[in-house]
């Protein structure tokens, strides 16, 4: 009759359209936005509109809980959104309950985050118990991407501002377009919704295919031991990407609601609505994106910023030679992992790398048309 074990319920799939884990995600999304990135053009736009102080917080913020942006779910799934009396939860209810919290669970939160990344490491290290910033630095290291050691930890002994400029992020990114956004999409996302419940009857593994066009990540495979809830929630702006977040007992999946209800359409013949992708849409999605060579002053600070330091240079130098994947870099400039990644990830956001993985590695190549644009951008000025 087999081994009596104790037996374990089924996940439960949901399928909610929920205003904040769509603006918790529009949020990762900003932050990868920038160009040679493949994001929806309207996310680079939309980037470039922040206000400086938002950009700022956007980057800093997310940037010190590794590649997978663990610090920045922690408000949102605090504020435990698939709970049945908030599901329907407004941008003020999300603001109202951030504002409640104290400034001690803001760096609970972090804490919690910078754990994460170190569980996934398979690290047993710890956060130091005193104010030691050599300490702080070493258990840091691993988790940062694109912030600096020394204002994480500024944050982290001051929780007071991790709080403010946490809430600021989500109110400045709601209130500098995508609230505007969100009153646009909403019709869109909740038909999408409404479409994939039809795939709840699956299972999972099905319905993730079905919903993503892809097969379940690994990571997410291996974590599902501890799930209790699966909700698949519609994105206007993901695109071709998989993005979801692993929070046991459950886990939010993104899909593209544009892509399920274009194939709805093509599936059933029906005339295009008002849920795709507009010729004004497209004419302003063009309109975004810049061709390498015509940089606007920011992009251009953005890429001097990049180019200020000598590491960096000294990975476009070997670059110039041909690409490489991240752990020849390491060798060749002898230096730890973890800052090589940093660095890269700079080049990368600023255009002036480009990235391929192939055989389950990532290659690096020199962006020549972005460093051509860079040089043309300066030598314009000292023509003026």
């Amino acid at each position: 009759m087999g081994e009596l074990v104790v037996g374990k319920p089924a996940i439960k799939l949901t399928f909610p359209v929920s205003l904040p884990l769509d603006l918790a995600s529009a949020l990762a999304l900003l932050y990868r936005a920038v160009p040679g990135s493949g994001l929806d053009p309207w996310l680079i736009a939309t980037r470039r509109a922040l206000p400086a102080e938002v950009v700022s917080d956007l980057d800093l913020l997310h940037g010190f809980s590794g590649r997978l942006l663990y610090y920045m779910e922690e408000p949102a799934m605090r504020f435990a959104p698939l709970r049945s009396d908030r599901l329907d939860a407004t941008a003020a209810d999300l603001f109202a309950f951030l504002d409640r919290i104290t400034p001690d669970d803001f760096r609970t939160m972090a804490l919690h985050a910078l754990g994460r990344v170190h569980q996934d490491l398979g690290s047993a290290a710890r956060p130091p118990e005193s104010d030691d910033p050599i300490a702080w630095r070493r258990y840091l290291l691993p988790a940062l991407t694109t912030s600096e050691p020394d204002d994480v930890i500024a944050l982290l002994v001051d929780p007071v501002q991790l709080k403010r400029r946490t809430v600021d992020l989500f109110r400045g990114v709601w209130e500098h377009g995508y609230a505007e956004e969100w009153t646009r999409r909403e019709p869109a996302l909740r038909e999408a919704a409404a479409l994939a419940r039809e795939t709840g009857e699956r299972g999972f593994p099905q319905a993730f295919a079905d919903l993503t066009g892809n097969r379940v990540p690994a990571g997410l495979a291996a974590g599902l031991g501890d799930v209790g809830c699966v909700a698949f929630c519609p994105s206007y702006h993901l695109g071709p990407f998989v993005s979801y977040v692993l929070y046991p007992p459950d886990v939010v999946v993104f899909f593209s609601a544009p892509d399920l209800l274009e194939r709805a359409q093509s599936a059933t013949g029906v005339a295009a609505t008002e849920s795709q992708v507009s010729a004004a849409d497209e004419a302003e999605a063009v309109s975004a994106v810049r061709p390498a060579g015509d940089l606007s002053g920011e992009a251009t600070l953005d890429a001097l910023r990049a180019l200020a330091d000598p590491n960096r240079l000294r990975i476009l130098d070997l670059l110039g030679g041909g690409e490489l994947y991240a752990q020849e870099i390491v060798a060749r400039l002898g230096i730890a992992q973890s800052a090589v990644s940093r660095h890269l990830s700079l080049l990368e956001r600023a255009g002036l790398v480009q990235v391929a993985p192939r055989r389950g590695m990532k290659y690096y190549a020199v962006s020549g048309p972005r460093v051509i644009g860079v040089a043309d951008a300066i030598r314009s000025r000292a023509g003026r």
